[in-house]
This record gives C-alpha cells, structure tokens and sequence, in this order.
C-alpha cells in the first residue's frame, strides 16, 4: 500500500548538509533540466559528484543533437535526484550554472565520474558506432533535499 502525499501522518522531513551529501555520493543518476526560450528540456544523467558543490556529466554532442541549443541557452541548470522505495522517497535539487569543461578541468571530472556515476563512461554498445562526448560540470549554487525517511534510504 502506498502512503497518502496529503496523508498528514506522511513525513516530509528537511535534510540536512550530512544527509544530502550522503544521498547523492550513493546515487549517481538524476534528471538534468535546461532552459531555452521559455521551453524547458529534461535528460536522465548519470553524474559524478565531488562531495562538496561540484557535479560531472558526460553529455553526447552531436551536432544537430537536441539538447545542444538547450545547453548553450542555459544560464541556470537544475538536477533534480529522485529515489522511491514506497513508501519512503527523498529527492534532492542542484541549482547553478552548467559548462563545458575545458582540459584545466577534464582529468578531475573524469576521476569523479569514475568513483561515483551510476553510468560508465563510453556509453554505446559493442558494435555501435561512437558519438561525440562533452564533459560539463554544474557548481551546485542551491542545493536542497526532502525525505519522507531521512537516514534510511541510503542505507
């Protein structure tokens, strides 16, 4: 049986600093929202996280690939990090600027991508023909996280 949202016995805790960086260390994925025009674009993401305020993606970039425009438009990404386990959930929400990673920041990026992205790098197939790959950082300006079971859901 699934908790009620409008249940008032169903918690809906703040957490704290400890709590969302526990949370997301143990994650790796997350839906990556970008702006342009008006027209939000949302993408499944796997992401590395440095434990403090920086977080690594592997975007493709081909050109004429969709979320190219929606790349270059934004000024103010959102991550939004969902986990549901009824009738217990937890998301956590990054908010800060999204960019391109240049060669001073692709050694880090690569690391923390390893140590914790729930995708591997080189995401095609055996026998699928490779696409180009951009490396992006988010440098979390807000970062806030809910819970219904706080402490919980990482265990």
């Amino acid at each position: 049986m699934f908790a009620d949202p409008l249940d008032a016995e169903t918690p809906d805790i703040e957490m704290d600093a400890d709590e969302v960086n526990a949370f997301l260390r143990g994650q790796g994925w997350g839906c990556l929202t970008m702006a342009r025009d008006s027209v939000a674009y949302s993408i499944p993401v796997s992401f590395g996280y440095d434990g403090d305020s920086t977080f690594y993606f592997q975007l493709q970039t081909d050109e004429g690939c969709e979320k190219l425009p929606y790349l270059d438009a934004t000024t103010t990404a959102t991550l939004v990090v969902p986990e549901v386990r009824p009738p217990e959930w937890t998301s956590v929400m990054v908010r800060g600027p999204l960019e391109v990673l240049t060669d001073d920041g692709i050694t880090e990026a690569l690391a923390v991508i390893g140590d914790n992205a729930w995708f591997p790098l080189a995401p095609w197939s055996d026998g699928q023909a490779p696409t180009h790959l951009s490396l992006y950082a988010l440098e979390a300006e807000e970062l806030t996280g809910r819970s219904s079971a706080v402490g919980t859901l990482t265990d």
